[in-house]
């Protein structure tokens, strides 16, 4: 009677189903913003609970938590006025897996040096300071980022207006240039 009591509870209770392995999906696994800041969404799938979290304080995710299933995640960036490019991310995780949402930000461009010109080609002033980053816009539709040695030739002759944004300048030499017409200097 015990054996047959028994092999009856062996198979009455069936053992139990395994849990499926954890999943988690995210895309994008990137996401980029200006120097102004921007608010970005970013889908989720995963089979359990989730959570994610920024790296850096200037990166706001929301919400912070999730149970399985789709869901819609909301990156909050803060305008950056450090001067510099900056990069983060944000981490979801679910279970043993992890995905990552690299965040990447502009850097303010704060420094400013226009000049106004009548030249058929323009070589870009020198500068001094350190981790000098900014971007040349040559006043034709061009633009490139900053580099000492950069020279522009103009398709067309007239008026150029040469906009060179910097951020770590502490100085530059003009040498000689002819042909200017107006030089207008910010924050240098």
């Amino acid at each position: 009677m015990t054996l047959a009591l028994a092999s009856f509870l062996l198979t009455a209770c069936p053992s139990p189903e395994p849990e499926p392995d954890p999943a988690l999906q995210v895309n994008p696994s990137s996401v980029a913003a200006g120097p102004e800041g921007a608010t970005q969404t970013i889908s989720l799938t995963a089979n359990y609970d989730w959570t994610a979290k920024a790296s850096e304080s200037w990166i706001q995710v929301s919400p912070a938590s999730g149970s399985n299933g789709s869901a819609s995640l909301t990156i909050s960036i803060q305008p950056n006025t450090t001067g510099q490019a900056r990069k983060g991310s944000v981490t979801v995780s679910c279970r043993s897996l992890t995905r990552t949402v690299s965040v990447s930000q502009a850097a303010n461009l704060t420094q400013a040096l226009v000049i106004k010109h009548t030249n058929a080609s323009f070589r870009v002033p020198s500068f001094t300071g350190s981790g000098l980053t900014g971007k040349v816009q040559w006043g034709d539709g061009a633009e490139e980022t900053y580099s000492s040695s950069l020279v522009h030739n103009y398709a067309s002759g007239g008026s150029h207006t040469v906009t060179i944004q910097l951020n770590g300048g502490t100085g530059f030499d003009l040498g000689i240039i002819t042909g200017v017409t107006e030089i207008d200097i910010t924050d240098f």
